[in-house]
């Protein structure tokens, strides 16, 4: 019987997967054609039936395969195959991958050009958000789309066949963040939870494997670091400096991660060594790609976004909207004031937890390193969805606790941004912004109750 339930599972969740890559052809991220400026401005109204079809396939099956998910706690990894054949959903950023490895073979720096300036053809189907603003990923990310690139125009000369290449291999690449991760929590993740929670999601299976977004990559190599750190073996201590050295050439934020590594690693010459391995990582990165730290510059634009899904930003909405109801045009300094406020929160929680993490068992450095993830996720200024791939794949290793809220919130983050990749913070400040300014003031009063308190 239970064997006849799972079989049933497998295959539902394979039929919706199906429709969801059906949707994804319909109203998915294609490289032309992208309705998202009309949607915006007139509505879905405004759309051509062929999309609006689309669109609702999209929300059907993605809430059939969250629940399906949820119910059977037996996923499946052919749940991913039919959106490997279909165009990305719920973002167009694989395409600026590919415009940004285009500009560095051709000997540009995308540290200093947006995708547009530096030429490449493929801009139209690229977010503007890109077309003049330089990449913030790291070394690592840049090579991998060039190496993307590079294969593209190797086996095809028409630009639309290049595109759909490119976009193939930075989905293979993408996969192989996957098998990284799978690894690190089938060594980790001993209650058998770790890739129902962490890998074989709804979540992923849109922005990573759909998707393939470089936080994929970022999730594998962390995970699999703290996979090496906790090993008895000779040298892991080597190879967990590497895999983390290489994450942050991936993204910079996966920098956070470094210290729970060197806490799993007792000896503290080993912890020493380490640190140098993942240095020396970035640097060699870094040389090979003959780019310097330009991204660190990319990171500043990206901070010129204003969207509520980030809950420093949402609340300074918030706080910017009450202000002007009372004729003060404060916007711009509520935001900068609340982002800064969530920075120090963000640094007040790292501390905490490796404070809690200093001499305590690996599950325990493993699920406080997931948890600083989360936190760095949600309190920094700007938030997409596939930013929670890299904590939830964490805390799925590490622990437990908060189960429950961990599968909603995988659901949920499924419905934030639609399918052809505009984000329904875009269509909902004024809502989302109070909304964040509300879960802001639940936090903290949760966190107050939750206080230690003092005995005697």
């Amino acid at each position: 019987m239970r064997a006849a339930g799972a079989g049933r599972a497998a295959a539902a969740g394979l039929a919706a997967s199906a429709v969801l890559a059906v949707a994804a052809w319909l109203a998915g991220a294609l490289p032309s054609g992208d309705p998202a400026p009309t949607l915006r401005l007139e509505g879905l109204g405004s759309t051509s039936g062929r999309f609006q079809l689309g669109l609702l396939l999209w929300l059907v099956a993605t809430a059939a395969l969250g629940l399906i998910w949820w119910r059977s706690r037996n996923p499946s990894v052919l749940w991913f195959a039919p959106l490997l054949f279909a165009p990305p959903l719920a973002s167009r950023d694989v395409y600026a991958y590919a415009c940004q490895g285009d500009i560095w073979l051709a000997g540009l720096d995308p540290y200093k050009l947006g995708v547009a300036d530096g030429g490449c053809l493929w801009t139209p189907s690229v977010p503007e958000l890109w077309w003049h603003t330089p990449t913030p990923y790291g070394p690592l990310a840049i090579v991998l789309s060039g190496a993307a690139v590079a294969i593209a125009k190797f086996v095809a000369t028409d630009l639309d066949t290049q595109l759909t290449v490119a976009v193939t291999v930075l989905r293979l690449i993408a996969l192989g963040g996957l098998a990284l991760l799978g690894w690190g929590l089938k060594t980790l993740a001993r209650n058998g939870k770790g890739w129902w929670l962490g890998l074989l999601t709804p979540l992923v299976a849109l922005h990573a494997v759909s998707g393939a977004h470089n936080d994929a990559v970022m999730a594998g190599l962390i995970v699999a670091g703290l996979a090496a750190a906790t090993s008895k073996r000779k040298n892991d201590w080597l190879i967990a400096g590497v895999l983390i050295g290489g994450a942050v050439a991936i993204k910079v934020t996966a920098l956070v991660a470094l210290p729970f590594v060197l806490l799993l690693l007792p000896p503290w010459r080993q912890r020493w060594a380490a640190l140098a391995a993942s240095a020396g990582t970035f640097a060699a990165l870094t040389l090979a790609s003959g780019l310097g730290l330009g991204w660190v510059n990319g990171l500043r634009d990206t901070g010129d976004l204003q969207q509520w899904t980030s809950l420093p930003t949402g609340a300074g909405m918030a706080v910017g909207y009450l202000l002007r109801a009372f004729g003060i045009d404060a916007m711009s300094a509520s935001i900068t004031v609340a982002r800064a406020l969530g920075l120090i929160a963000l640094l007040i929680i790292g501390l905490y937890a490796i404070k809690k993490s200093w001499r305590a068992p690996a599950a325990t450095v493993i699920a406080a390193c997931g948890w600083v993830l989360a936190a760095l996720a949600v309190l920094g200024p700007v938030f997409y969805p596939w930013y929670a791939l890299a904590p939830l794949a964490v805390l799925a290793a590490g622990t437990e606790a908060w189960t429950r809220t961990r599968i909603a919130v995988t659901i949920g983050l499924c419905f934030l941004v639609l399918p052809n990749g505009l984000g329904l913070a875009v269509l909902t400040k004024g809502p989302g912004a109070f909304a964040a300014l509300a879960a802001v003031i639940a936090l903290l009063a949760y966190a107050v109750r939750a206080r230690p308190r003092p005995t005697g």
